[in-house]
């Protein structure tokens, strides 16, 4: 997987979603498919960025299934703190 600006930037928005869809409350659980909605991923982007962010510790992939792979995730403590910095 290449990562490069375009793919830091949209890993940027998703977490910076993330964080207002939960309201930067770790215990929350997302539904990938409103990130979805929201940002216009294909499926291969969203698992490689969903991948990405769970591998820095910055979500929490709760559930597996459905038309994108992964059902509903969490953003973790570390998660909030990076989204905090991105405003």
């Amino acid at each position: 997987m290449l990562i490069g600006g375009d793919f830091n930037n949209r890993a940027k928005q998703l977490l910076a979603l993330l964080g207002a869809l939960s309201d930067n409350n770790p215990d929350t659980s997302v539904s990938v498919e409103d990130l979805v909605d929201q940002l216009d991923l294909d499926r291969t982007e969203l698992k490689n960025l969903l991948e990405y962010l769970e591998g820095r510790e910055l979500i929490e992939i709760v559930s597996i299934g459905g038309p994108f792979l992964y059902g509903h995730i969490k953003i973790t403590q570390k998660g909030i703190l990076k989204a905090a910095k991105l405003k």
